[in-house]
């Protein structure tokens, strides 16, 4: 079970990574929001990754899911970093960096994370960014389906695993401050001297 619930939390790093609503942020008066600059903005999300059979009728787990999202150049770039507790209490949290870099004035963009573990496309629906679709190869093997939108409450993705161990993935993301953001991820690391 314990390498069962292992190779989830990796699959949901990497699904999250690849999550969110690599989007503009929509106007929050008073949310989460913060740098001053329109094309440099960051915003924080946290909330819930859910595991299921492919089928969406079988549940296998859930996990925390904290998220960072930096934009600059105007929307061309975004950097996601999503952070997720360790598979054990003692265990460090999981941290996987993925980028997104715009193709021209398009509204597709290359995605791949730092440890070159998936590269694809995000494809936007809509000039706003708050509706797109996945198509992620996984460097194991498999890709990553789906879709996701970002309203001012937050993240909702619906994404679909196949390969080795096909499964459905929901998550639902909440915006919060970057104060909340910092003490989410400082719950998830393990107690002071169990590293």
């Amino acid at each position: 079970m314990e390498v069962f619930k292992t190779g989830l939390m990796i699959i949901a790093a990497a699904l999250t990574a690849c999550a969110g609503a690599m989007a503009l942020p929509a106007k929050q008066p008073g949310g989460p929001v913060s740098g001053g600059k329109a094309e440099n903005v960051t915003t924080y999300y946290y909330g819930q990754v859910l595991f299921f059979s492919p089928d969406g009728k079988l549940p296998y787990g859930s996990g925390d899911s904290a998220v960072r999202r930096e934009i600059s150049n105007g929307g061309a770039r975004i950097i996601e970093t999503v952070t997720q507790p360790g598979s054990g209490h003692s265990m460090r949290p999981k941290e996987i960096v993925t980028t997104l870099k715009r193709r021209k004035k398009t509204l597709v963009y290359d995605a791949s994370d730092s440890g070159g573990t998936f590269s694809g496309t995000v494809a936007f629906k809509d000039p706003g960014l708050t509706d797109w679709t996945y198509n992620i190869k996984l460097k194991a093997g498999g890709s990553i389906t789906g879709a996701g939108s970002l309203s001012p409450e937050g993240i909702k993705t619906e994404k679909q695993l196949a390969g080795v161990r096909p499964m459905s993935v929901k998550e639902d993301l909440k915006a919060v401050s970057e104060k909340e953001y910092k003490m989410r991820v400082n719950d998830m690391r393990p107690p002071a001297g169990a590293e």
